[in-house]
């Protein structure tokens, strides 16, 4: 009947009760023991971010609608953008060419506007700091002793020393910063290591800069202090801007607080953007104007080999990639079986005998290969009897009979007669002596 639970039926519906309770059992046991934790773990950089320490300064600046892209090097500074654009440089600038400075300068003068880091000035460790001080009663061994007479040789001789000394020197100093008239010299000490406020023209409020070793930039007596601004961390100069005729070189200490791990603490992107603006509001202008692009540079590392062949011959390695890919192919197939190689048809060696023979004997030089032959025949007989030499010619040719079962007759003949007078009997006698050797 239609109407009626069967056993079989309850006893499913219990199982599947049964079932679900104890997944909702678990599911609260779940819930009560464990709970959703967020957990933040440092991962490396990868990609292009793991080479370009600038790569996060470049995505904020595209992000905030301005063209940003990274050069591989200042090698690859060789046409430079307009004058409306931005050229920041990180590195030390130690393989700029002198052709690539007045270019710089040209195109800042013409209204670029040219970031650049701070090169720290070594010379003042050995001017300043001296690492051992020297005793007063001391004498420095290129120095002359008292009471010694020079003559105008040897005073024209430490003149040019001392020149050559004045000219190493200075061939350390930064270009740039020599232009500027600044030194890059004694670190900018922060109060207790916590952050510090700076003011740059064109911003509203006071930017807070993180924590870092800074350099102080110390201004020098040959400085125009004409369109220049000031930008201090307790009483020290960490950004300054010169005016250079149209536009302007800014010179920060040390870029290490827009790389990849520090531009998103503090205000250090408010910072960068406030410094590509920097050209309009030292010119005095109401309004910042944004620059039309920016040129990143972070290294001054020459390229390797492979990598300027790419670059200025790609399409000759793509070519001759090409062809070795067609080379390869070309010696890796072959079309139908493989030819059998002919074997070549070896001659009797009696027939060479033969020949061999005729030869000498129609040439009358006949005795030549007879006594060859016969010379080789007692070398042999030598190594397989013990002292044949010893032996007398009749006991050599009857011990040689018994071994090769020959007449002696035959066999003197053959070793020691004469047989100059047929064509037939030197042929003969040709055989029998091969015939000894290979008998033995």
């Amino acid at each position: 009947m239609s109407g009626v639970i069967t056993k079989s039926v309850v006893n499913k519906a219990l199982v599947a009760i049964a079932i679900l309770a104890v997944l909702a059992l678990l599911i609260l046991s779940f819930q009560k023991n464990f709970e959703y934790v967020e957990k933040t773990q440092w991962r490396p950089l990868t990609g292009e971010a793991k080479t370009n320490p600038l790569y996060a300064s470049q995505l904020f600046l595209r992000r905030m609608g301005i063209p940003t892209q990274t050069k591989g090097s200042l090698q690859d500074l060789v046409a430079l953008p307009g004058t409306d654009s931005v050229i920041l440089i990180s590195s030390s600038r130690q393989t700029l060419r002198t052709s690539q400075l007045s270019d710089l300068l040209g195109w800042v003068s013409k209204g670029g506007h040219l970031i650049i880091a701070g090169v720290a000035d070594w010379n003042m460790f050995s001017d300043e700091s001296p690492l051992v001080d020297e005793p007063e009663d001391s004498r420095n061994e290129d120095e002359p002793p008292e009471n010694t007479e020079f003559n105008e040789d040897e005073l024209t001789y430490y003149a040019d020393l001392e020149v050559d000394e004045d000219t190493s020197s200075s061939s350390d100093i930064d270009p740039l910063q020599e232009f500027l008239g600044v030194q890059i010299r004694e670190g900018i000490k922060f109060d207790n290591d916590k952050s510090e406020t700076i003011r740059l023209k064109g911003s509203a409020r006071a930017l807070e800069l993180g924590p870092d070793y800074y350099r102080a930039i110390t201004l020098t007596g040959d400085n125009k202090t004409t369109g220049l601004e000031q930008v201090t961390v307790n009483g020290k100069n960490v950004i300054i801007r010169q005016q250079v005729d149209e536009g302007l070189i800014t010179l920060v200490s040390d870029f290490d607080f827009i790389n990849n791990f520090k531009l998103g603490k503090f205000d250090h992107a408010e910072i960068l953007w406030q410094l590509i603006r920097g050209k309009s509001a030292t010119l005095g202008q109401t309004s910042l104007l944004l620059p039309d692009s920016i040129w990143l540079f972070h290294t001054d590392e020459t390229a390797n080999l492979f990598e300027l062949i790419w670059k200025h011959f790609w399409a000759l390695v793509i070519t001759l990639g090409l062809l070795f890919l067609t080379w390869v192919f070309r010696v890796s197939r072959r079309f139908g079986p493989l030819i059998a190689k002919e074997t070549e048809d070896r001659r009797n060696l009696l027939e060479h005998i033969d020949a061999s023979g005729a030869y000498y004997w129609k040439q009358k030089e006949q005795d030549v290969l007879l006594e060859s032959t016969r010379a080789a025949a007692q070398q042999l007989l030598a190594k397989r009897i013990p002292g044949w030499h010893a032996l007398s010619q009749h006991d050599q040719t009857q011990l040689l009979a018994k071994r090769l079962d020959l007449p002696e007759s035959q066999l003197s003949k053959t070793l020691y007669g004469n047989i100059s007078s047929s064509p037939y009997e030197f042929t003969q006698t040709i055989k029998q002596l091969e015939h000894i050797r290979i008998s033995l």
